[in-house]
Protein backbone atom coordinates (compact mmCIF):
# COMPACT_ATOMS: atom_id res chain seq x y z
CA UNK A 1 0.00 0.00 0.00
CA UNK A 2 1.56 3.27 -1.05
CA UNK A 3 1.78 6.17 1.37
CA UNK A 4 0.50 9.39 -0.17
CA UNK A 5 1.33 12.73 1.39
CA UNK A 6 -0.71 15.90 1.19
CA UNK A 7 -0.63 17.66 -2.20
CA UNK A 8 0.67 21.20 -2.50
CA UNK A 9 -2.83 22.53 -3.16
CA UNK A 10 -5.26 21.41 -0.45
CA UNK A 11 -8.59 20.02 -1.61
CA UNK A 12 -11.43 18.10 -0.02
CA UNK A 13 -10.57 15.48 2.56
CA UNK A 14 -10.91 11.83 1.66
CA UNK A 15 -10.82 8.82 3.92
CA UNK A 16 -7.55 8.18 5.70
CA UNK A 17 -5.26 5.57 4.24
CA UNK A 18 -4.25 3.28 7.09
CA UNK A 19 -1.68 0.56 7.28
CA UNK A 20 -3.74 -1.47 9.73
CA UNK A 21 -7.41 -1.95 8.93
CA UNK A 22 -8.22 -2.02 12.65
CA UNK A 23 -7.19 1.62 13.11
CA UNK A 24 -10.09 4.01 12.68
CA UNK A 25 -8.47 7.41 13.09
CA UNK A 26 -5.69 9.28 14.84
CA UNK A 27 -7.64 9.41 18.10
CA UNK A 28 -7.53 5.63 18.60
CA UNK A 29 -5.34 5.00 21.67
CA UNK A 30 -2.34 2.80 20.90
CA UNK A 31 -2.60 -0.76 22.16
CA UNK A 32 0.51 -2.14 23.86
CA UNK A 33 2.11 -4.67 21.51
CA UNK A 34 2.14 -8.29 22.59
CA UNK A 35 5.35 -10.27 22.24
CA UNK A 36 4.82 -13.11 19.79
CA UNK A 37 7.06 -15.62 18.11
CA UNK A 38 7.94 -14.06 14.75
CA UNK A 39 8.59 -17.41 13.11
CA UNK A 40 5.12 -18.63 14.03
CA UNK A 41 3.53 -15.50 12.62
CA UNK A 42 5.66 -15.80 9.48
CA UNK A 43 4.66 -19.43 9.01
CA UNK A 44 1.02 -18.56 9.46
CA UNK A 45 1.23 -15.71 6.96
CA UNK A 46 2.87 -17.92 4.35
CA UNK A 47 0.32 -20.71 4.81
CA UNK A 48 -2.57 -18.27 4.56
CA UNK A 49 -1.10 -16.65 1.45
CA UNK A 50 -0.65 -20.06 -0.16
CA UNK A 51 -4.44 -20.46 -0.06
CA UNK A 52 -5.36 -17.18 -1.77
CA UNK A 53 -4.97 -18.41 -5.36
CA UNK A 54 -5.75 -22.18 -5.61
CA UNK A 55 -9.50 -21.51 -5.69
CA UNK A 56 -8.88 -19.38 -8.78
CA UNK A 57 -6.17 -21.28 -10.64
CA UNK A 58 -7.46 -24.81 -9.97
CA UNK A 59 -10.63 -24.31 -12.01
CA UNK A 60 -9.03 -23.39 -15.34
CA UNK A 61 -7.44 -26.76 -16.23
CA UNK A 62 -10.73 -28.54 -15.43
CA UNK A 63 -13.08 -25.94 -16.90
CA UNK A 64 -13.81 -27.96 -20.04
CA UNK A 65 -14.49 -31.13 -18.04
CA UNK A 66 -16.69 -29.28 -15.55
CA UNK A 67 -18.65 -27.63 -18.37
CA UNK A 68 -19.21 -30.94 -20.14
CA UNK A 69 -20.21 -32.69 -16.93
CA UNK A 70 -22.78 -30.09 -15.88
CA UNK A 71 -23.83 -29.00 -19.37
CA UNK A 72 -22.66 -25.41 -18.93
CA UNK A 73 -22.88 -23.04 -21.86
CA UNK A 74 -19.92 -20.89 -22.95
CA UNK A 75 -21.52 -17.91 -21.21
CA UNK A 76 -21.94 -19.86 -17.98
CA UNK A 77 -18.33 -21.05 -18.15
CA UNK A 78 -17.21 -17.45 -18.59
CA UNK A 79 -19.35 -16.39 -15.65
CA UNK A 80 -17.85 -19.15 -13.54
CA UNK A 81 -14.35 -17.74 -14.01
CA UNK A 82 -15.53 -14.13 -13.63
CA UNK A 83 -17.60 -14.40 -10.45
CA UNK A 84 -14.76 -15.19 -7.98
CA UNK A 85 -12.61 -12.36 -9.35
CA UNK A 86 -15.56 -9.96 -9.24
CA UNK A 87 -16.10 -10.90 -5.61
CA UNK A 88 -12.52 -9.95 -4.78
CA UNK A 89 -13.44 -6.34 -5.36
CA UNK A 90 -17.04 -6.38 -4.19
CA UNK A 91 -16.28 -7.87 -0.77
CA UNK A 92 -12.92 -6.19 -0.12
CA UNK A 93 -14.56 -3.15 1.60
CA UNK A 94 -15.88 -5.53 4.28
CA UNK A 95 -12.34 -6.24 5.47
CA UNK A 96 -11.73 -3.06 7.52
CA UNK A 97 -15.28 -3.16 8.88
CA UNK A 98 -14.88 -6.73 10.12
CA UNK A 99 -11.35 -6.06 11.40
CA UNK A 100 -12.48 -3.13 13.53
CA UNK A 101 -15.36 -5.17 14.93
CA UNK A 102 -13.64 -8.50 15.62
CA UNK A 103 -9.88 -7.94 15.23
CA UNK A 104 -7.76 -8.67 12.16
CA UNK A 105 -6.40 -12.02 13.33
CA UNK A 106 -9.82 -13.40 14.23
CA UNK A 107 -11.29 -12.29 10.93
CA UNK A 108 -8.50 -14.01 9.00
CA UNK A 109 -9.20 -17.23 10.88
CA UNK A 110 -12.93 -17.08 10.28
CA UNK A 111 -12.56 -16.22 6.60
CA UNK A 112 -10.10 -19.10 6.12
CA UNK A 113 -12.89 -21.41 7.27
CA UNK A 114 -15.39 -19.82 4.89
CA UNK A 115 -12.81 -20.16 2.10
CA UNK A 116 -12.49 -23.87 2.80
CA UNK A 117 -16.26 -24.13 2.94
CA UNK A 118 -16.65 -22.36 -0.39
CA UNK A 119 -14.13 -24.63 -2.09
CA UNK A 120 -15.92 -27.69 -0.71
CA UNK A 121 -19.33 -26.32 -1.69
CA UNK A 122 -18.42 -25.78 -5.34
CA UNK A 123 -17.54 -29.49 -5.54
CA UNK A 124 -21.01 -30.53 -4.39
CA UNK A 125 -24.69 -29.77 -5.05
CA UNK A 126 -24.17 -29.63 -8.79
CA UNK A 127 -24.43 -26.35 -10.69
CA UNK A 128 -25.91 -24.44 -7.75
CA UNK A 129 -23.09 -25.47 -5.44
CA UNK A 130 -20.52 -24.73 -8.12
CA UNK A 131 -21.56 -21.11 -8.52
CA UNK A 132 -22.41 -20.51 -4.84
CA UNK A 133 -19.11 -21.99 -3.71
CA UNK A 134 -17.20 -19.91 -6.26
CA UNK A 135 -18.83 -16.74 -4.94
CA UNK A 136 -18.08 -17.67 -1.33
CA UNK A 137 -14.47 -18.54 -2.12
CA UNK A 138 -13.95 -15.31 -4.09
CA UNK A 139 -15.48 -13.21 -1.31
CA UNK A 140 -13.25 -14.89 1.27
CA UNK A 141 -10.10 -14.26 -0.76
CA UNK A 142 -11.14 -10.63 -1.23
CA UNK A 143 -11.37 -10.05 2.52
CA UNK A 144 -8.14 -11.82 3.47
CA UNK A 145 -6.27 -10.20 0.60
CA UNK A 146 -6.94 -6.80 2.14
CA UNK A 147 -5.91 -7.76 5.66
CA UNK A 148 -2.66 -9.69 5.16
CA UNK A 149 -0.59 -6.81 3.68
CA UNK A 150 -1.64 -4.67 6.64
CA UNK A 151 -0.46 -7.33 9.09
CA UNK A 152 2.86 -7.56 7.25
CA UNK A 153 3.43 -3.79 7.34
CA UNK A 154 2.37 -3.62 10.98
CA UNK A 155 4.34 -6.55 12.43
CA UNK A 156 7.33 -6.52 10.05
CA UNK A 157 7.67 -2.76 9.64
CA UNK A 158 11.46 -2.95 9.41
CA UNK A 159 11.38 -5.54 6.63
CA UNK A 160 8.16 -4.66 4.82
CA UNK A 161 9.72 -4.90 1.33
CA UNK A 162 11.27 -8.32 1.91
CA UNK A 163 8.18 -9.67 3.64
CA UNK A 164 5.94 -8.37 0.88
CA UNK A 165 8.14 -10.30 -1.54
CA UNK A 166 7.79 -13.45 0.57
CA UNK A 167 4.01 -12.93 0.69
CA UNK A 168 3.86 -12.53 -3.09
CA UNK A 169 6.02 -15.63 -3.55
CA UNK A 170 3.55 -17.61 -1.45
CA UNK A 171 0.68 -16.33 -3.59
CA UNK A 172 2.48 -17.42 -6.76
CA UNK A 173 3.41 -20.80 -5.30
CA UNK A 174 -0.17 -21.52 -4.30
CA UNK A 175 -1.40 -20.59 -7.78
CA UNK A 176 1.28 -22.72 -9.45
CA UNK A 177 0.63 -25.76 -7.28
CA UNK A 178 -3.11 -25.67 -7.93
CA UNK A 179 -2.70 -25.10 -11.68
CA UNK A 180 -0.29 -28.00 -12.10
CA UNK A 181 -1.64 -30.51 -9.60
CA UNK A 182 -5.43 -30.29 -9.90
CA UNK A 183 -5.79 -32.42 -13.03
CA UNK A 184 -3.42 -35.17 -11.79
CA UNK A 185 -5.25 -35.14 -8.46
CA UNK A 186 -8.61 -35.54 -10.17
CA UNK A 187 -7.23 -38.47 -12.19
CA UNK A 188 -5.85 -40.08 -9.04
CA UNK A 189 -9.25 -39.71 -7.36
CA UNK A 190 -11.19 -41.69 -9.93
CA UNK A 191 -11.14 -39.02 -12.65
CA UNK A 192 -13.46 -36.89 -10.53
CA UNK A 193 -13.24 -33.15 -11.16
CA UNK A 194 -15.27 -32.55 -7.99
CA UNK A 195 -12.68 -34.28 -5.78
CA UNK A 196 -9.83 -32.60 -7.64
CA UNK A 197 -11.31 -29.17 -6.97
CA UNK A 198 -12.45 -30.02 -3.45
CA UNK A 199 -8.95 -31.10 -2.43
CA UNK A 200 -7.92 -27.45 -2.06
CA UNK A 201 -10.21 -27.04 0.93
CA UNK A 202 -7.73 -29.13 2.93
CA UNK A 203 -4.80 -26.64 2.74
CA UNK A 204 -7.19 -23.89 3.88
CA UNK A 205 -8.09 -25.89 6.99
CA UNK A 206 -4.40 -26.60 7.69
CA UNK A 207 -3.63 -22.89 7.40
CA UNK A 208 -6.45 -22.14 9.85
CA UNK A 209 -4.91 -24.51 12.40
CA UNK A 210 -1.53 -22.81 12.17
CA UNK A 211 -3.13 -19.36 12.29
CA UNK A 212 -5.17 -20.17 15.40
CA UNK A 213 -2.44 -19.06 17.90
CA UNK A 214 -2.58 -15.55 16.43
CA UNK A 215 -6.20 -15.09 17.50
CA UNK A 216 -5.40 -15.27 21.21
CA UNK A 217 -3.61 -11.94 21.21
CA UNK A 218 -4.23 -8.58 19.70
CA UNK A 219 -1.25 -7.01 18.00
CA UNK A 220 -0.21 -3.47 18.68
CA UNK A 221 -1.49 -1.07 16.08
CA UNK A 222 0.59 1.66 14.48
CA UNK A 223 0.47 4.94 16.34
CA UNK A 224 0.77 6.89 13.09
CA UNK A 225 -2.12 7.35 10.69
CA UNK A 226 -1.68 9.02 7.33
CA UNK A 227 -4.25 11.59 6.33
CA UNK A 228 -4.91 11.52 2.63
CA UNK A 229 -6.31 14.47 0.71
CA UNK A 230 -7.02 15.09 -2.91
CA UNK A 231 -6.64 11.61 -4.39
CA UNK A 232 -9.53 12.14 -6.77
CA UNK A 233 -7.63 15.07 -8.31
CA UNK A 234 -4.20 13.48 -8.22
CA UNK A 235 -3.14 12.22 -11.70
CA UNK A 236 -0.52 9.91 -10.18
CA UNK A 237 -3.14 8.26 -7.97
CA UNK A 238 -5.29 7.53 -11.03
CA UNK A 239 -2.30 6.24 -12.99
CA UNK A 240 -1.31 3.86 -10.18
CA UNK A 241 -4.91 2.72 -9.74
CA UNK A 242 -5.39 2.01 -13.43
CA UNK A 243 -2.03 0.26 -13.73
CA UNK A 244 -2.65 -1.97 -10.71
CA UNK A 245 -6.19 -2.75 -11.85
CA UNK A 246 -5.14 -3.63 -15.40
CA UNK A 247 -2.19 -5.80 -14.40
CA UNK A 248 -4.36 -7.62 -11.85
CA UNK A 249 -6.99 -8.18 -14.53
CA UNK A 250 -4.33 -9.63 -16.81
CA UNK A 251 -3.25 -12.01 -14.06
CA UNK A 252 -6.77 -13.32 -13.48
CA UNK A 253 -7.39 -13.66 -17.22
CA UNK A 254 -4.31 -15.90 -17.41
CA UNK A 255 -5.49 -17.88 -14.38
CA UNK A 256 -8.94 -18.34 -15.84
CA UNK A 257 -8.33 -18.93 -19.53
CA UNK A 258 -4.73 -19.75 -20.48
CA UNK A 259 -5.18 -23.52 -19.96
CA UNK A 260 -8.38 -23.52 -22.03
CA UNK A 261 -6.62 -21.59 -24.81
CA UNK A 262 -3.69 -24.00 -24.78
CA UNK A 263 -6.04 -26.98 -24.84
CA UNK A 264 -7.64 -25.41 -27.89
CA UNK A 265 -4.19 -25.42 -29.48
CA UNK A 266 -3.86 -29.16 -28.90
CA UNK A 267 -2.47 -29.64 -25.40
CA UNK A 268 -4.03 -32.02 -22.92
CA UNK A 269 -5.54 -30.68 -19.70
CA UNK A 270 -2.52 -31.90 -17.73
CA UNK A 271 -0.06 -30.29 -20.13
CA UNK A 272 -1.96 -27.00 -20.18
CA UNK A 273 -2.09 -26.90 -16.38
CA UNK A 274 1.63 -27.59 -16.14
CA UNK A 275 2.46 -24.82 -18.62
CA UNK A 276 0.49 -22.30 -16.58
CA UNK A 277 2.04 -23.66 -13.41
CA UNK A 278 5.53 -23.22 -14.86
CA UNK A 279 4.75 -19.68 -15.92
CA UNK A 280 3.60 -18.80 -12.41
CA UNK A 281 6.55 -20.59 -10.76
CA UNK A 282 8.95 -18.21 -12.52
CA UNK A 283 7.26 -15.39 -10.63
CA UNK A 284 8.72 -16.74 -7.39
CA UNK A 285 12.02 -15.24 -8.48
CA UNK A 286 10.71 -11.90 -9.63
CA UNK A 287 8.37 -11.54 -6.64
CA UNK A 288 11.35 -11.51 -4.27
CA UNK A 289 13.80 -9.55 -6.42
CA UNK A 290 11.40 -6.86 -7.67
CA UNK A 291 10.90 -5.12 -4.28
CA UNK A 292 14.67 -5.13 -3.75
CA UNK A 293 15.35 -3.71 -7.21
CA UNK A 294 12.62 -1.11 -6.82
CA UNK A 295 14.45 0.44 -3.89
CA UNK A 296 17.69 0.85 -5.85
CA UNK A 297 16.42 3.89 -7.75
CA UNK A 298 13.85 6.65 -7.63
CA UNK A 299 12.25 5.94 -11.00
CA UNK A 300 10.77 2.57 -11.94
CA UNK A 301 9.07 3.61 -15.20
CA UNK A 302 11.62 2.09 -17.56
CA UNK A 303 11.67 -1.17 -15.62
CA UNK A 304 7.87 -1.38 -15.72
CA UNK A 305 7.80 -0.76 -19.48
CA UNK A 306 10.39 -3.48 -20.07
CA UNK A 307 8.58 -6.01 -17.88
CA UNK A 308 5.20 -5.29 -19.45
CA UNK A 309 6.75 -5.63 -22.92
CA UNK A 310 8.08 -9.05 -21.95
CA UNK A 311 4.63 -9.98 -20.63
CA UNK A 312 3.01 -8.93 -23.91
CA UNK A 313 5.56 -10.89 -25.93
CA UNK A 314 5.02 -13.97 -23.77
CA UNK A 315 1.26 -13.82 -24.15
CA UNK A 316 1.42 -13.47 -27.93
CA UNK A 317 3.91 -16.34 -28.01
CA UNK A 318 1.51 -18.58 -26.06
CA UNK A 319 -1.33 -17.62 -28.38
CA UNK A 320 0.29 -17.71 -31.81
CA UNK A 321 3.89 -18.99 -31.78
CA UNK A 322 4.71 -22.63 -32.67
CA UNK A 323 4.13 -25.01 -29.78
CA UNK A 324 7.76 -26.14 -29.89
CA UNK A 325 8.76 -22.94 -28.08
CA UNK A 326 5.73 -22.75 -25.80
CA UNK A 327 7.61 -23.26 -22.54
CA UNK A 328 9.95 -20.38 -23.34
CA UNK A 329 7.07 -18.02 -24.05
CA UNK A 330 5.26 -19.16 -20.91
Amino acid sequence: MARFTEPVHPVDDLEELLIDAEVDDEQVPPIPPVVVRPWLLLLGLVLVALNLRPALSSMAPLLSQVSDSLGLSAAQAGLLTTLPVLCLGLFAPLAPVLARRFGTERVVLGILLTLGGGIALRSSLGEVGLFAGSILAGASIGVIGVLLPGIIKRDFAGHAGTMTGVYTMALCLGAALAAGATVPLSHAMGNSWALGLGFWALPALIAAIFWLPQTGKRQGAHKVAYRVRGLLRDPLAWQVTLYMGLQSSLSYIVFGWLPSILMGRGLTATQAGLVMSGSVIVQLITALTAPWLATRGKDQRLAIVLVMSMTLAGLFGCLYAPLDGLWGWA
